[in-house]
């Protein structure tokens, strides 16, 4: 089973994704702010994250930055969660290694893509069952 953690401070979207994931067979862990989910990814590793960068307390920048400064968690797939357009921000995810968008609202085939290339560039195989 993959293990997802989503990080976004929007409730309703967290919920809404943290659904879809489960109808995607994942176990899903949630946060509300990038601090929250370095606490959560230091207690269990995740397969994948799912990461907004406009938070309170820690942004998703800083949680990402975070994340590449240990070798234990660097290799963690990373989908980036928006719902603006912020070139800069997004150059400085992509500058960590974030390879994937998922624009908010998404259709369920833009995640199923998201998700499956995070997991299959980390693996070189696709190791989630949809």
């Amino acid at each position: 089973m993959i293990d997802a953690l989503i990080v976004e401070d929007e409730a309703d979207i967290r919920n809404l994704l943290g659904e879809q994931l489960q109808d995607k067979g994942c176990a899903v862990r949630k946060a509300s702010n990038g601090a929250a989910g370095l606490r959560s990814v230091n207690r269990r590793k995740p397969d994948i994250m799912f990461v907004v960068i406009m938070m309170p307390v820690m942004d998703g920048i800083d949680l990402i930055s975070e994340l590449h400064k240990n070798p234990e968690t660097v290799d963690i797939p990373v989908v980036l969660v928006t719902g603006v357009s912020a070139p800069a921000e997004t150059m400085k995810v992509v500058g960590l290694g974030v390879r994937y968008r998922l624009s908010k609202p998404w259709k369920q085939e833009e995640l199923d893509f998201v998700f499956e290339q995070s997991l299959k560039n980390m693996t070189g195989t696709v190791t989630a069952r949809t």
